[in-house]
């Protein structure tokens, strides 16, 4: 029972802990992450960028995907003005696991996951056909 209590307490005050606006696991406060998302300008999503999007999902075979991507890259850039690279999520489709971008397993059978990119507070979902497709949208093969 008293351990019970005890781990209660401990659970409760990592929750406070939160709601005080310190995050341990992130290292960072509520304030420093809101500073930070202010200093980074929202992407923009125009009509030529959504219409390119458009092809990535209908691409069949990895080198129309990836020259999508690439497309969709530069529509991307055109329509921010400069080049950017919009925060990816990647899961693995049969188990949900979060991928870091440079995760090896993603980039050896990226088939098996599905990307999520956040651009102008809308989520773009796709399936990577290859790893031609993903290396547009990491920092190490940006433009």
């Amino acid at each position: 029972m008293i351990r019970l209590r005890l781990h209660t307490c401990a659970g409760l005050a990592v929750l406070l802990l939160g709601a005080w606006g310190s995050d341990p696991a992130l290292g960072q406060t509520q304030s420093q992450a809101q500073t930070q998302a202010q200093a980074t300008p929202a992407l923009v999503l125009n009509a030529s960028a959504e219409a390119a999007w458009a092809e990535v999902r209908a691409a069949l075979t990895p080198p129309q995907q990836a020259l999508a991507v690439r497309r969709f890259m530069a529509a991307l850039a055109n329509a921010n003005g400069r080049p950017v690279v919009p925060p990816m999520d990647a899961r693995e489709i049969a188990s949900g696991r979060a991928a870091a971008a440079d995760d090896p397993a993603l980039l050896q059978r990226p088939q098996a996951y599905e990307a999520t990119l956040s651009v102008g507070g809308r989520f773009l979902t796709f399936r990577p056909l290859s790893r031609a497709s993903l290396e547009p949208l990491t920092r190490r093969g940006a433009p």
